[in-house]
């Protein structure tokens, strides 16, 4: 920042990512112009969201501390819009499931082939795969034959969902394989990480072949008889069916 101000650079907007805000910054910067103020900084009812504006003033004069990460005085902007702290897989699914149920300005890239359901034109869906809205599948993505996708779940950019497998109320990350015949439900899955949300529980699922990281050996994993039926651990509402 001191480098931008020294460059001739006005003012500059610092977010530290981990929330997810609907921020105006057309209004955050009149409210910080007509105060003649030197840095504001984003507030919400749970306290700041890591956004400040900042003079370029401000920063040469306190150059050192800005250097050296320091706070400066600033003053406060309140901010009651739509905000989501991305502290935990729980409120990233909250997020997820805002953004496809149209609780928030995101909207999911693709195409929407129907009400609510977002395919990226890249992704590969078989005919035989169910898909219930609303639902989002990314770009260069596998939907085998006998899938079933609902419950506002979402599937990343180059992932693979194996023939037969569930996903309901689930997230399933980028880069990730799932072997067939699984059943998941209010989880988030990362490569090999699985993550129960209902009863906050993480486990990895790698060392059983269930789900690997796309562009490992572990991906064709689904090869072996063993993949056949689901772990409890894979499938955490099993009295479900």
């Amino acid at each position: 920042m001191v480098e931008w101000a020294k460059e001739g650079v006005e003012q500059v907007l610092l977010v530290v990512l981990g929330s997810y805000a609907e921020i105006d910054l057309l209004d955050l910067i009149r409210f910080h112009s007509e105060g003649q103020r030197q840095v504001t900084k984003v507030f919400d009812q749970q306290g700041p969201l890591g956004i400040s504006l900042l003079d370029r003033g401000c920063i040469l004069v306190n150059r050192e501390q800005v250097s050296q990460n320091g706070d400066l005085p600033s003053a406060r902007y309140d901010f009651l819009g739509y905000v989501v702290r991305l502290s935990s897989s729980s409120n990233y699914r909250r997020l997820v499931e805002d953004a496809l149920e149209g609780r928030c300005g995101i909207q999911p890239s693709g195409s929407q082939t129907r009400k609510s359901v977002w395919i990226d034109e890249t992704a590969q869906v078989d005919a035989s795969a169910q898909i219930q809205a609303p639902c989002y599948i990314g770009p260069a993505t596998k939907i085998k034959a006998g899938v079933v996708i609902r419950g506002c779940s979402s599937v990343e950019r180059n992932c693979e969902i194996d023939l037969g497998t569930s996903l309901d109320h689930t997230s399933i990350q980028p880069n990730t394989y799932i072997a067939p015949g699984l059943c998941f439900r209010e989880s988030v899955v990362d490569g090999t990480k699985l993550e129960h949300l209902a009863r906050g529980v993480t486990v990895d699922l790698g060392t059983a072949g269930l789900c690997a990281r796309i562009g490992t050996q572990a991906r064709h994993a689904h090869r072996s008889p063993k993949l056949a039926r689901v772990s409890e651990l894979a499938r955490p509402d099993a009295e479900a069916g």
